[in-house]
């Protein structure tokens, strides 16, 4: 890895912490939690790719598991259904 793409990766990381935010009533826990672990698994994949091993785990083992985003809410699912729906009509 050269250093230019070291400072990109790093500066990639360091974007996703200041997007960052507490939850509040414009932003879930579930949206907290899932953007809290994206910075943590960019953070141990970089560890990985600098130093050749997992952070905390051994080598020979597999890499920790990703983790998945939260389904959507099911009014934001009604309402994409609604909106397609209505583009079909239209149509």
């Amino acid at each position: 890895m050269t250093e230019r793409q070291l400072i990109e990766r790093l500066h990639g990381l360091c974007l996703l912490a200041d997007r960052l935010r507490a939850p509040s009533h414009r932003h879930t826990p579930e949206a907290y939690v899932a953007d809290r672990d994206e910075i943590r698994d960019h953070a141990r994949r970089l560890y990985k790719d600098l130093t050749g091993s997992w952070p905390g785990h051994e080598a020979d083992q597999a890499g920790p598991a990703r983790h998945v985003r939260p389904p959507d809410p099911t009014a934001l699912l009604r309402h994409r259904e609604r909106t397609r729906a209505a583009r079909v009509i239209r149509a």
